[in-house]
């Protein structure tokens, strides 16, 4: 890649990254300030509705508590031992798969000394022997996808292009029915999420974005937790995989194409350069300078 497509490219991402701030920020700060004046006027109404048996010193250090609790795993917000942990073996296997596939939801963080050591070891030597299992099965699935688009769709053999787009249209309109589509429907129901909400954890949860907002099984008890999980869990690398064979043909289109601009614009200019020289030697038998024409 040429070094003025390269700034081209930077360019264009941080332009990107301008637009994409300036329109999350007009969406959300709105809503920040909001949430912030609500929960400032609901303490400051407590506190005064309370002054006689609370201060407002042990109101914060009582939610201090409860915050550190959330962040460690607590959810029980009644104080009972038997509501859902995120620590348990399904939750724990979810965690570390997470981990190696770089989503990091974010919801589930290790609290010990022993399990962050732990997770930098593991992730470090897991990370790159995921990204080479997810590499072969994109190859696998660029295969699949290679066969389909090969077949001949009858009564458009002569539209070249509009069998070809065709073929495309099918095929990622029938992954992204069978990995986004469908599953979020099952996700929905399951979750009690809205169908929107189920779309946007999948697309999040294949882009290896996780933010954390919402994380599937976090609700769920018992043995089906673990089965859940472990059908979620192929589901996200089968995703991972379909997703990284989809970046690996848009690569390759677009250094395809911009080789062969390079190519041309090399063309060009040898072309220019030759018919530079042929002026040249044209120019010097005009004026009888035969020693430059030798």
């Amino acid at each position: 890649m040429e070094v003025k497509t390269l700034l081209i490219l930077m360019l264009v991402l941080f332009v990107y990254s301008l637009i994409g701030g300036a329109i999350m920020m007009a969406l959300e700060q709105t809503n920040e300030e909001t949430v912030t004046t609500d929960i400032t006027t609901t303490l400051s109404t407590f506190i005064t509705d309370h002054a006689s048996c609370m201060t407002s010193n042990e109101l914060i250090a009582f939610l201090t508590e409860v915050r550190n609790a959330y962040d460690s795993g607590v959810k029980s917000i009644n104080g009972t031992t038997n509501a859902a942990t995120q620590w348990d073996f399904g939750n724990s296997i979810f965690f570390v798969v997470t981990a190696i596939t770089t989503i990091g939801y974010g919801n589930q963080t290790p609290a010990t000394k022993g399990g962050q050591a732990f997770i930098v070891i593991y992730a470090l030597i897991g990370i790159p022997v995921t990204g080479l299992m997810l590499a072969g099965l994109a190859e696998k699935i660029k295969k699949l996808n290679s066969y389909f688009t090969n077949k001949t769709i009858p009564y458009l053999e002569k539209y070249t292009k509009t069998e070809k787009g065709l073929k495309y249209f099918s095929i990622y309109f029938t992954i992204c029915c069978l990995l986004i589509l469908i599953p979020s429907a099952i996700i929905s129901a399951i979750e009690g999420w809205a169908y929107g909400e189920a779309i946007y954890y999948s697309v999040i949860t294949f882009t290896t974005i996780g933010f954390g907002d919402f994380v599937v099984g976090t609700e769920t008890k018992g043995g089906t937790k673990i089965v859940y999980k472990l059908v979620v869990i192929i589901w996200i690398f089968t995703g991972l995989a379909w997703l990284g064979a989809l970046i690996g043909e848009c690569t390759e289109t677009a250094k395809a194409f911009t080789e062969k601009k390079e190519k041309k614009q090399v063309k060009n200019g040898s072309d220019i350069d030759d018919t530079y020289e042929d002026v040249n030697t044209k120019t010097d038998v005009a004026t009888g300078d035969l020693a430059k024409v030798a």
